[in-house]
């Protein structure tokens, strides 16, 4: 399937991308470069109490059943989303509606109701899903991580129960017009555009309302080693991150080098899972995550195990990862089997509208860029085993952070890592 998004620019200056596909549906999404991140402490939970009034009636579909049905009938689904560094409206349609999705985030950005009773019951449903967030244990384990090693909230984003509950219209509504502009808004529809110039035509009409008020970037977060565990009683295995922080700036003329990388890190979770999983039955399994992308963030090696098996396990992922780091044992056909693995993923991408909008809108937030799938699938398959390897040195010359979640232990697990990395 083809790949071939251009950029525009409205008359206000927001960049819209079009992307257009040989399929029957279109996919939008609006975003704009603000969100949790830049709240102050009283504001935490603002931008997310915001998204879900955007969601809760316009001046012709006056609440959100009304705007449900509206965007269904149409043969549509709509959401929005709030993260700590973008609030997004998004959805999908059959392509002869496109206009009325498009109509429908117009005025859901420009006469969004607030209303006061709605509101008062959206306050009751934001508490519960704090509630439910505070209570999951995925979300207490990246929250652990997030507040030691950034100072930042997994549940900021939701906001803290005195903030969801003192938030008055006038606060929302002034939040919403001062974070919200032509210049951090990028607007993206991929899918039956047809006549470009006349979907062009239709989205300037829509949104040339956006005012075009500068909004401060985010605020700076840095990331501080730290060793913690916390305990979770209803846990019987100890979930466990072992962290080091990014070793370059993540920007557009570090792509190669990140790619490069990236392999490197297949193959340090490939060969951990050999040893610690299928030679030694320790774990489940062993992946390789980030943890702070939208800041200093932190490559995360995380897996869990009963507590009796812990202090092998990390032993045994020390040496693999000492033994991967220094024999530089990655070979070109290892390189190409990642490749050819990848296809996959890059086929799901290019047969989603909506994955297409979510990864052309954060590439151009982060690069100022389109994203180039040929190019970047191009760079990727000529990646060799020297630059995996080359563009790796550093990985675990961070400062280390070990972080463990749920049933009890006293290990030292920083000091079983240093002793076994030899």
């Amino acid at each position: 399937m083809k790949f071939e998004p251009k950029l525009y620019h409205l008359s206000n200056g927001i960049p819209v991308i079009l992307d257009p596909m040989d399929i029957e549906t279109v996919a939008v999404k609006i975003a704009f470069d603000t969100g949790s991140r830049d709240e102050t402490p009283n504001e935490y939970g603002i931008t997310h109490f915001c998204e879900h009034m955007l969601c809760k009636g316009i001046p012709s579909l006056p609440n959100s059943k009304s705007m449900k049905d509206f965007i269904e009938n149409k043969g549509g689904v709509y959401n929005a989303s709030t993260s700590r560094s973008l609030l997004s409206i998004y959805g999908r349609i059959i392509a002869e509606n496109t206009n009325d999705l498009l109509w429908l985030f117009s005025e859901m950005l420009k006469n969004a109701l607030f209303d006061e009773d709605k509101i008062e019951i959206e306050r009751s449903v934001i508490l519960d899903e704090l509630r439910r967030a505070q209570g999951n244990n995925s979300r207490k384990f990246n929250n652990l991580i997030d507040t030691n090693l950034f100072g930042f909230s997994a549940f900021q984003t939701l906001g803290t129960e005195q903030n969801i509950k003192s938030f008055s219209r006038n606060q929302l509504l002034s939040w919403l017009r001062n974070r919200t502009s032509a210049k951090n808004c990028v607007i993206c529809v991929s899918g039956h555009i047809g006549d470009t110039s006349v979907l062009l035509e239709r989205i300037e009409k829509l949104f040339n309302f956006l005012p075009t008020h500068d909004v401060e970037r985010h605020k700076d977060l840095t990331y501080t080693a730290c060793d913690k565990f916390q305990h979770e009683p209803s846990l019987k295995n100890v979930w466990l991150g072992v962290l080091f922080p990014y070793i370059r700036p993540d920007t557009y003329e570090n792509v190669r080098k990140d790619l490069a990388e990236q392999k490197f890190r297949k193959y340090l979770a490939q060969e951990m899972n050999e040893v610690v999983r299928q030679q030694n039955g320790l774990v489940y399994g062993i992946g390789i995550t980030s943890y702070g992308s939208e800041f200093d963030g932190v490559r995360c090696i995380d897996t869990e195990t009963a507590p009796e098996n812990l202090a092998r396990a990390v032993a045994l992922m020390a040496q693999t990862a000492y033994r991967i780091y220094n024999k530089d044992t990655i070979t070109q056909n290892t390189i190409e089997r990642f490749v050819n693995r990848g296809k996959l993923a890059d086929a799901d991408f290019l047969e989603s509208a909506t994955r297409r909008c979510d990864v052309l809108i954060n590439y151009f937030i982060d690069f100022g860029k389109l994203y180039d799938f040929q190019a970047m699938a191009e760079m990727n398959k000529s990646i060799t085993a020297e630059e995996a390897i080359k563009y790796s040195q550093g990985f675990f010359d961070g400062p280390m952070s070990i972080m463990s979640f749920g049933a009890e232990h006293n290990l030292d697990l920083k000091q079983i890592w240093i002793d076994n990395f030899k």
